[in-house]
């Protein structure tokens, strides 16, 4: 039987989706969560930063970024490496349910 467990009100995360390639699949995972506290603006201003700093997985050394602001809560971030290009995804997100079984 699943069980919820008590969350804290308010409790901001800051989430990192990353595209990760294995030979010819494709898939996301989430590689970074990262409590943000009490106040969305604080984990907005967290999340942006990220989008600024995070040094996702491929490439291996990213030679330039481009950081779009797809809504006030998520930025999609495109890296470019020596010979390819990938992306990531940063977004805000209110812890709302844990649950255990």
């Amino acid at each position: 039987m699943e069980q919820r467990q008590p969350v804290s009100p308010n409790q901001w995360y800051v989430l990192i989706e990353e595209k990760i390639t294995k030979g010819q699949s494709v898939q996301w995972s989430l590689p970074a969560v990262q409590p943000a506290g009490p106040d969305v603006e604080q984990a907005r201003r967290l999340a942006a930063e990220a989008a600024l700093t995070y040094q996702p997985r491929h490439p291996k050394r990213v030679k330039g970024r481009q950081v779009f602001q797809t809504g006030p809560d998520t930025w999609l971030v495109i890296v470019t490496g020596r010979k390819e290009k990938f992306h990531f995804r940063v977004s805000v997100g209110l812890l709302t349910a844990v649950t255990t079984t």
